[in-house]
């Protein structure tokens, strides 16, 4: 199987930066149902056979959730080692800080890992509004994505409760978009203090303030259900379709700065998606952007999402992607 996906992977040049000096080379990194597939000068897959939900990188590597069930690091020499696990919640997301790891799980709770052992936040637990969280199909609410601004403040998606901040290493925390937009992925941006993005079933939702106050865009959008959303440089890359099922599904760009501009993203593309292109499946490096479908493609593009190639296809269910 893994012969097979490695035929269909081609040879992508991921500069960083257009100048020669200064370039250096990326890697695509997709986490499947088969384990973590590495592109970048060979191909190779790593953790395989473990289904991989949720990667993120970290000055001290790289962290993966395998299996919805264990957190996993990987060290500076390339060397895996399983860090925690939990055999009550299922693992959603992701977000390193200092040295350890927050992870998101399902019942919508929030965990720290500490010492090999994952750690109830409980100011989490104690949010307000959480009684009022819910899910269309009536079981219970996940933390679907995570996030930390330019001051160290923490955000928290959940599916369906909003979006919550915490600006005090979380110790408390509070509910800032109105949870019945219906969060699937929230963003914040390394240089643009204040900036937060989310991907809502309402279209585009932007807060220039931490998230005191939002405002939507979903002009020239065809339809407003979005799943994943990503800034890449000024522009802002998010995703759409039809609904839950990911009836037409496509990818648009915007100018951050410029209400009302979406365009769809179609040269090198599909006219339309079949599935939806999920949370975590959209990856940005500087001018340089990536998207991964649900059957195993990847697309990479060179100008913040004007042009596209597809670089691989029959790696399986991708469940997320990154670019290192």
């Amino acid at each position: 199987m893994v012969e097979v996906a490695q035929q269909n992977v081609k040879q992508a040049t991921l500069d960083s930066s257009n100048s020669e000096s200064q370039s250096r080379k990326l890697s695509v990194l997709a986490g499947t149902s088969k384990g973590l597939w590495v592109l970048e000068s060979e191909q190779r897959i790593e953790l395989e056979g473990f289904d991989i939900t949720a990667i993120a990188p970290s000055n001290e590597g790289l962290w993966a959730i395998a299996n919805h069930n264990s957190v996993w690091q990987r060290n500076l020499n390339g060397e895996w080692r399983k860090v925690a696990s939990s055999e009550n919640l299922r693992l959603h997301c992701l977000l390193p800080i200092d040295d350890t790891v927050l992870v998101g799980t399902s019942e919508a709770h929030l965990m720290r890992v500490v010492e090999g052992n994952m750690q109830i936040i409980d100011s989490f637990e104690q949010a307000e509004g959480r009684d009022e969280w819910y899910t269309p199909w009536g079981g219970l609410p996940d933390v679907r994505s995570l996030a930390v601004g330019t001051s160290g403040e923490l955000y928290a998606n959940i599916h369906v409760g909003g979006i919550l901040r915490s600006r005090d290493q979380g110790k408390s925390w509070q509910p800032t978009l109105d949870i019945h937009a219906d969060v699937h992925e929230v963003r914040t941006a390394a240089d643009r203090p204040g900036l937060v993005l989310a991907a809502t079933a309402q279209g585009l939702a932007m807060s220039q303030d931490g998230g005191d106050d939002w405002s939507f865009d979903r002009k020239k959008l065809h339809a407003i259900y979005a799943r994943a959303i990503n800034l890449c440089g000024d522009t802002i890359l998010m995703s759409v379709s039809m609904g839950p099922s990911g009836s037409k599904a496509a990818l648009y760009r915007r100018s951050l700065d410029e209400i009302g501009t979406f365009e769809k993203c179609e040269q090198g593309l599909p006219e339309w998606f079949s599935d939806n292109i999920n949370t975590g499946c959209i990856a940005t490096s500087g001018n340089i952007a990536g998207f991964a479908t649900r059957d195993g493609q990847i697309f990479l593009s060179n100008d913040a999402g004007l042009t596209w190639e597809g670089i691989a296809s029959g790696l399986g269910l991708i469940n997320c992607l990154t670019l290192i």
